[in-house]
C-alpha cells in the first residue's frame, strides 16, 4: 500500500531513482555533510578509499540497465538530466562508507564465505552446480572482473553484517499505517476540462532556433561507434576436424564402458570391517543364500547389498581392482572369497551375468561422433587462439582476415542498440556485434567475440562519434513542429492561468471554464483503492487523486492543457474495508528495512567521512547528458 501511495506523491523520475539507489543490503545516496573536495581527478575520498571517475561510469551503466527494465524509452542524456549520475555518485559513496565503518568495527569476510555466495549465483550455475566456464563467460558478458565481482561481494556481506542488527526486528505500529490507509478510502469529487491549442502563426526563424538551443538535451543523438568485423563460419571450421580410425580405437580401449563395449553383471555385495565375520557370511551363504546370510549376521536388508548392473572398471573405481576383478571372475551365483579394501572386507555374490559388451565395430558410430564434436571444438579454438596470439603480435585485421580466409565488412557508426538516424537497425548477429564494438576503444585492435549459439565473430572498434545533437538543418522539420506546439501551449496556457486564478480567488471552476469559452468540464469522482490494483493509472487519475480540495492542477496533453479541480475531498470510512490498517501496516513494515538502511549509510559516511568532487561529478553529468557540447 505505501509504494502504491507513493506513485501519488513522488515524480516518475524520482521512483526510477528511489529503486535504484538500492545495491546489494545498502540503501545509498546520502549527501556531504563534511563538504570540501576530493583528491584531484577523483570523483569522491571516502575514509582511506579514493572512488575514481572510472567506477562512477560503471556504477551509472548499472543504474541506466535499471532504469530502462522500469522505462526502456528512458535515454542516458535523459536519466543523467534527472539525476542519475548523482544517484551512482551516491551509491559508491555510501557503498565505500559501510565498508569503511566495517572495517573500523573489525568485520571479517572470509574467501570460503564469498566463494559460496558466488556458486550459490543462478547465471553462473550448469544443472544446478558452479560451472567455472559459465562464469567466466558472464562476466565477459557483463564487463565485469572476477575481483571487481569478490570485492563487491565481500563489501555487500561486510554491510549485511552491520545492518542485520538494525533491521532484523523493526515493527510497526497500527497508528503509523492508519494515515497511509485513510488516504486510500478518502473520496475525492471534482472536474476536468481541456483548454486545446489552437493553431496560430508560423514560428519565426528566431523562435525556431531559440527552440532548438532550448531544447538540444533532447535532441541529443546517442554516443554511436563505427565499426568492422568477420564472421566465422563456425560449422564449417568444426568440419575441418579429423578423426583417425587409431583415433577411435584409443578411445574405445580407454574406455569401453563409456561405448558400451565392456561386460556387465549384476552383482550383490556386503563390506565388513573384519575379515572373521566376512567369511562367516561367505559360508553361511552358500548354505542359507546370501541375502539371509547378510541380513542375519550384518544387519543388511536386501536393498542395502543390491549394486545392479556394474561394469569391471565401475565396481573397481568404486571398491578395488582386486575385489572388481574376483566379481568378474565368479560364475553366475557364485560368491567370491573375502577380499580387503579400504572400506573393509568384501563379499560379492554374481546375480547374474549381463552383456558381453559391443565390439569396436559396433560401437564405432558413438565413438567417432563423440570425437568429431571434440574435433571440430578443438579446431575452432584453436583458430581463435591463432587470431589471438596475431594480435598480439601486432597483426592488422586485414592480415588476419587473410590467413584465416575471413571476410571484412565496415559497418558505419551506430548506437549501441544498433540504430541509426536515417537507417534500419541492425538485426541479429550484427546487433549483437554493434554491442560489442561499445567493449573496445579504436586503435586496440581486434577482438574474438563470442556471440552465443555457436556463432563467433572478429570485431575492430574503428570510429567513435560522441553523444551529440544533430545539427539544425538535420531537424530542422522536428524543431519546427516542436517549436509551433511550444507556442500554441504558451497561448493557451493564458486560458488556463485565467481559470486557475477565477477559482483561487473563489470562483466556480465550471463557469470560470465556461467563461474562457471552452467546452463544459466533466465531473470526476473516485477513491486511490478504487484503482489501486490497476497496473498502470491514467495520469490524468493521478493528478485528480493527488489534487487538494479546492485547487485546480493543470497538466500538459498532447491536446493542450488539461485542468484538473479537486472540488471535496470526505473522509472515507476505514472500518468499512477490514483488514486495510493491518496490511498497510506490514507493507510499512517491509519498506523499514530499506530507509533505516539508507539512515545507516548517512551515518557511516558521517563518521569515516567524505569529500565528493563536486567539479568532476559535473562534469561526468555534464558529458553524459549532452550538455557540454558547444551550442
Amino acid at each position: 500500500m505505501i509504494s502504491f501511495i507513493r506513485r501519488w506523491l513522488t515524480s516518475w523520475p524520482v521512483i526510477v531513482l528511489l529503486g535504484l539507489v538500492v545495491v546489494a543490503f545498502a540503501v545509498t545516496g546520502v549527501g556531504d555533510p563534511f563538504g570540501g573536495g576530493a583528491p584531484q581527478g577523483s570523483v569522491a575520498k571516502v575514509g582511506k578509499k579514493t572512488i575514481t571517475e572510472t567506477e562512477l561510469l560503471s556504477a551509472f551503466e548499472r543504474v541506466s540497465r535499471s532504469a530502462r527494465e522500469r522505462n526502456p524509452a528512458i535515454t542516458q542524456a535523459e536519466l543523467a538530466q534527472q539525476g542519475g549520475v548523482d544517484a551512482a555518485a551516491g551509491q559508491l559513496i555510501g557503498q565505500a562508507a559501510m565498508e569503511q565503518l566495517g572495517a573500523q568495527a573489525g568485520l571479517s569476510v572470509s574467501n570460503r564465505a564469498v566463494g559460496a555466495q558466488i556458486a550459490a549465483i543462478p547465471a553462473f550455475q550448469v544443472g544446478g552446480k558452479f560451472d567455472d566456464a559459465t562464469y567466466r563467460r558472464v562476466l565477459a558478458q557483463q564487463r565485469i572482473t572476477d575481483r571487481e565481482l569478490n570485492d563487491g561481494i565481500h563489501g555487500d556481506l561486510v554491510r549485511q553484517q552491520l545492518l542485520t542488527p538494525v533491521t532484523a526486528a523493526l515493527g510497526v505500529p497500527a497508528g503509523m499505517a492508519q494515515p497511509y490507509a485513510q488516504l486510500l478510502v478518502d473520496e475525492h469529487r471534482g472536474a476536468v476540462a481541456l483548454v486545446p491549442l489552437v493553431a496560430g502563426p508560423a514560428p519565426t526563424e528566431a523562435e525556431i532556433t531559440k527552440f532548438y538551443a532550448d531544447n538540444k538535451g533532447k535532441l541529443m543523438l546517442p554516443e554511436r561507434r563505427g565499426f568492422r568485423h568477420a564472421l566465422i563460419d563456425s560449422a564449417a571450421v568444426a568440419a575441418s576436424g579429423v578423426v583417425t580410425d587409431a583415433q577411435i580405437a584409443a578411445a574405445f580401449a580407454k574406455d569401453p564402458a563409456r561405448y558400451g563395449g565392456a561386460a556387465t553383471r549384476r552383482l550383490q555385495q556386503v563390506v565388513v570391517p573384519d575379515e572373521a565375520k566376512a567369511r562367516a557370511i561367505a559360508a553361511a551363504a552358500a548354505t542359507e543364500g546370501f541375502a539371509k546370510a547378510a541380513e542375519r549376521l550384518a544387519g543388511f536388508g536386501t536393498a542395502d547389498i543390491t549394486l545392479g548392473e556394474q561394469s569391471q572398471s565401475g565396481f573397481a573405481q568404486a571398491t578395488s581392482a582386486a575385489v572388481a576383478a574376483a566379481a568378474f571372475a565368479a560364475p553366475a551365483g557364485g560368491i567370491t572369497a573375502p577380499i580387503k579394501s579400504d572400506f573393509g572386507w568384501h563379499v560379492v555374490r554374481v546375480e547374474s551375468v549381463g552383456a558381453a559388451g559391443k565390439s569396436l565395430a559396433a560401437a564405432r558410430p558413438a565413438v567417432e561422433a563423440e570425437l568429431r564434436t571434440r574435433a571440430g571444438e578443438d579446431a575452432v579454438a584453436a583458430l581463435v587462439a591463432k587470431i589471438e596470439d596475431g594480435v598480439e603480435a601486432g597483426k592488422s585485421f586485414a592480415d588476419l582476415a587473410k590467413e584465416n580466409g575471413l571476410v571484412v565488412v565496415s559497418q558505419a557508426a551506430v548506437a549501441k542498440d544498433g540504430t541509426a538516424t536515417g537507417a534500419a537497425p541492425l538485426a541479429g548477429p550484427l546487433a549483437l556485434l554493434a554491442d560489442r564494438a561499445f567493449r573496445h576503444e579504436p586503435g586496440e585492435g581486434a577482438a574474438v567475440e563470442d556471440l552465443g549459439e555457436g556463432r563467433l565473430a572478429v570485431i575492430e572498434t574503428m570510429q567513435i562519434l560522441p553523444s551529440a545533437a544533430p545539427p539544425l538543418a538535420q531537424v530542422r522539420e522536428l524543431v519546427t513542429a516542436g517549436a509551433a506546439r511550444d507556442k500554441a501551449l504558451k497561448t493557451a496556457r493564458v486560458k488556463a492561468d485565467a481559470i486557475v486564478a477565477a477559482v483561487k480567488k473563489g470562483g466556480n471552476f465550471a463557469e470560470a471554464v465556461a467563461a474562457q469559452g471552452l467546452p463544459p468540464a466533466q465531473p470526476l469522482a473516485g477513491r486511490r483503492i478504487d484503482v489501486a490494483q490497476q497496473p498502470q493509472v491514467p495520469p490524468v487519475v493521478q493528478a485528480f487523486l493527488s489534487t487538494p480540495a479546492g485547487t485546480v492542477n493543470v497538466l500538459p496533453s498532447p491536446q493542450g492543457w488539461v485542468m484538473i479541480h479537486a472540488d471535496t475531498v470526505t473522509k472515507g470510512q476505514l472500518a468499512a474495508i477490514p483488514g486495510l490498517v493491518e496490511a498497510g501496516r506490514r507493507e510499512i513494515a517491509s519498506q523499514l528495512p530499506d530507509e533505516f538502511a539508507s539512515a545507516f549509510a548517512a551515518a557511516a559516511e558521517r563518521t569515516v567521512g567524505s569529500r565528493r568532487n563536486e567539479a568532476v561529478i559535473d562534469a561526468v553529468k555534464r558529458r553524459l547528458a549532452g550538455t557540454d557540447v558547444a551550442q
